[in-house]
């Protein structure tokens, strides 16, 4: 390899490094069959912010089943009581759920926009960013002007105040989610 092309290859890698940001994340992933299937990752404030709502009902099983996952396993690798936890049911599947890094693509631009990306076989697929949104609109007389306010923090109020991302890959279907506030 020439000098030119590894330089290239070191100022890709960096610009990749520096358009990241990396945050302390809780990971979930299962396994069936001893094959890891899907793979879920959230920031530990989401993390933190899912297992405080009560009315958030977290399932990871079927109904009628017990869940192989639960608040207290998640609540144990997050307050660090444990480094990570393994569940195994009798038919098979594994969940581990540990506390790692994760790399957020994107910058924390202080825009506190809401940005959701997919990507199949490591393509991009989709991107949707939502900003902040004001309108204006006169009324019947054109007298008053009416604002009109929205915001996806009204849809998801907890994002906007932890931050963070949500991260989904679905090994069967070689496909990855990201959610994330930029």
């Amino acid at each position: 390899m020439n000098a030119q092309r590894a330089l290239s290859i070191m100022a890709f890698c960096s610009a990749m490094f520096f358009a990241c940001r990396t945050e302390k994340a809780l990971w979930i992933e299962v396994k069936e069959d001893g094959k890891r299937t899907t793979t879920i990752a959230m920031t530990e404030g989401i993390a933190r912010k899912l297992l405080e709502t009560e009315e958030m009902n977290v399932n990871f099983t079927e109904k009628g089943r017990h869940d192989l996952i639960t608040r207290d396993m998640l609540r144990s690798v997050l307050n660090g009581e444990k480094r990570s936890v393994i569940a195994r049911d009798e038919n098979g599947s594994e969940a581990v759920v540990s506390l790692k890094s994760l790399n957020i693509p994107g910058e924390r631009s202080g825009n506190n926009r809401l940005v959701l990306e997919t990507y199949k076989s490591g393509n991009q697929t989709f991107r949707m960013v939502l900003p902040e949104l004001e309108f204006e609109q006169a009324d019947d007389k054109g007298d008053e002007h009416v604002k009109v306010n929205f915001s996806w923090k009204a849809l998801l109020p907890f994002l906007e105040e932890v931050g963070g991302a949500v991260y989904i890959n679905d090994q069967d279907e070689d496909t990855e989610v990201w959610v994330y506030v930029e």
